[in-house]
C-alpha cells in the first residue's frame, strides 16, 4: 500500500482520461509528479489528448498547490525510449532521496508504455497500480472511464537483471567501438567491431576485470587474462547474445548485436 510518510513520485502517461489519472494523485498526495505525454516519432503524431492534460494539471494545482508537476514527451510507440526515460527519473530522484517511494499508473497511456512501465519497475524496484471504473465507454464522448475509481496494486513477479559486470563490459565494448571509429570513413553497410585481443587488455586496463595472481611473465600474463575474461564473454556470445564473437582462429572480432544495444539503452544511466 501507498505510505503517505515517505516522499513520493509518481509518473503517469497522459491519455483520454481525468479521474483514472487525478484521483490516485488527490488521495494520495505525492511530492512530485511527472506527467508525461505522447509524440510518435515514427509518423510525427502529436499528443491528441493534450486537452486532458491542461484539464487534469489545472485540477491537480488548484488541489493540491505545493505538488511540483514535471512535464516530459516521450515516443509512445517506443518501448526502448519509454523504460530509459523511466530509468532516468528513478536514479534522479534516488540519487537525491534514496528513500524515496515511486510509483507509475500502469493503466494511462499506450499499452506499450503500460508494459515498459511493468518492466522498470521489476527493473529498479518500483511500485505500479492500476486504475479502472464501473462505467468505462471508449467509444462514447469524453474521458474513457467515468463513474467511481477503482485502484489496484496488480502482483509482479521480479525481473532477472543483467549483473551489473555483463553491463560494465558492454559500455567499455561500446566506447571502445566508438573510439575506434571516431574521424573516420565508414561504410554503413558494415558492421562495426573491436579486436578481441583490444578488449581483453582494456578490460583489464580499466580495471572491469581483476586477476588475484599477476604472473611475471608477459606470454603467461597474456594467457591468464584471456583465460579469466573467456567465462564472461562467451556468456555475453553464447547464452545472452549481447555480442558476436567471430570465428577467426587469430584477431578475432567482437561486434554488438541488436539485444546488446538496447540493454545497453535501457541500462544507459544506472551502473
Amino acid at each position: 500500500m501507498i505510505n503517505i510518510f515517505t516522499k513520493q513520485i509518481h509518473l503517469v502517461f497522459n491519455s483520454r482520461e481525468k479521474d483514472r489519472i487525478t484521483k490516485p494523485i488527490l488521495d494520495h498526495p505525492p511530492n512530485k509528479l511527472y506527467y508525461f505525454t505522447a509524440y510518435i516519432r515514427d509518423t510525427g503524431q502529436k499528443d491528441q489528448n493534450l486537452s486532458y492534460l491542461e484539464q487534469n494539471i489545472e485540477l491537480l494545482k488548484n488541489k493540491l498547490p505545493q505538488l511540483e508537476i514535471i512535464q516530459k514527451e516521450v515516443d509512445y510507440a517506443n518501448y526502448i525510449e519509454v523504460i530509459q526515460e523511466i530509468s532516468k527519473i528513478i536514479k534522479d530522484e534516488r540519487e537525491e532521496n534514496p528513500n524515496c517511494e515511486i510509483y507509475i499508473n500502469v493503466g494511462s497511456g499506450s499499452k506499450l508504455t503500460g508494459i515498459a512501465s511493468v518492466e522498470a519497475a521489476k527493473l529498479w524496484d518500483c511500485d505500479i497500480y492500476y486504475v479502472y471504473s464501473t462505467d468505462y465507454n471508449p467509444s462514447g464522448e469524453g474521458p474513457e472511464h467515468k463513474g467511481e475509481m477503482i485502484l489496484i496494486e496488480p502482483l509482479t513477479f521480479p525481473l532477472k537483471k543483467p549483473k551489473e559486470l555483463y553491463i560494465k563490459i558492454l559500455k567499455l565494448i561500446d566506447k571502445l567501438i566508438q573510439e575506434r571509429y571516431k574521424g573516420k570513413d565508414y561504410n554503413e553497410k558494415k558492421k562495426k567491431f573491436i579486436y578481441k585481443k583490444d578488449l581483453v587488455e582494456q578490460l583489464y586496463k580499466e580495471k572491469v576485470l581483476t586477476l588475484q595472481n599477476k604472473n611475471k611473465d608477459e606470454r603467461k600474463l597474456k594467457a591468464s587474462k584471456y583465460m579469466n575474461s573467456k567465462k564472461y564473454l562467451n556468456r555475453l556470445n553464447s547464452e545472452l547474445n549481447y555480442i558476436n564473437v567471430s570465428d577467426h582462429k587469430r584477431n578475432k572480432k567482437i561486434y554488438l548485436t541488436k539485444e546488446g544495444k538496447e540493454v545497453l539503452q535501457i541500462f544507459r544511466y544506472h551502473f
